[in-house]
């Protein structure tokens, strides 16, 4: 084989590797690209499924047996309070909306090894304004949830979902 011939067979090989580098690059960029949005899709399936959850549970603890505070909203729970009655050790113990506060769960996303941590806040809020926490009682409350990818670690940022829900309390004889 001539010099001729072996240059050319190098130039051949040197722009078949870098086809090939080049391909496996966007199909890993393709690949990263769907994991970030079944990342969101299950984000998106989580948050709902524990918005689902607290909108089961009665709006307080003392609203769960009785309609006592229509009259009062003293006899709810104090801002100070919000959060697990004592004996509520398990979500499946839960039975008011404001025993999210301060919670942390995790999950599995079924084979796929990767884990997601919710964390939840529960305030009162303005009935006119639901952006502004109160620090008192009244007949509305907002649970804000933060929803991210805690495994595997990422170089990038980790996308996190943030929703919130508002829950009022208002009976109908």
């Amino acid at each position: 084989m001539g010099s001729g011939n072996t240059l050319l067979t190098l130039a051949a090989f040197m722009l078949l590797s870098s086809v090939i580098v080049n391909f496996y690059e966007l199909t890993g960029n393709a690949g990263d690209a769907i994991s970030s949005g079944q990342d969101g899709i299950f984000l998106s399936t989580l948050a709902t499924s524990y918005i689902e959850m607290a909108q089961g549970m009665a709006y307080d603890n003392i609203t769960d047996t009785s309609h006592v505070a229509i009259a009062n909203s003293y006899s709810l729970t104090s801002p100070t309070l919000l959060g697990p009655e004592y004996g509520e050790d398990s979500l499946a113990e839960y039975n008011d909306f404001d025993d999210f506060h301060g919670l942390t769960l995790n999950k599995e996303a079924g084979t796929s090894n990767r884990r997601y941590r919710t964390e939840f806040k529960v305030f009162y809020v303005d009935v006119t304004d639901l952006e502004k926490v109160m620090n008192s009682r009244t007949f509305a409350k907002r649970m804000d949830m933060k929803t991210y990818r805690t495994f595997p670690a990422s170089q990038d940022p980790v996308d996190t979902l943030r929703a919130s829900f508002v829950m009022g309390y208002f009976h109908f004889d």
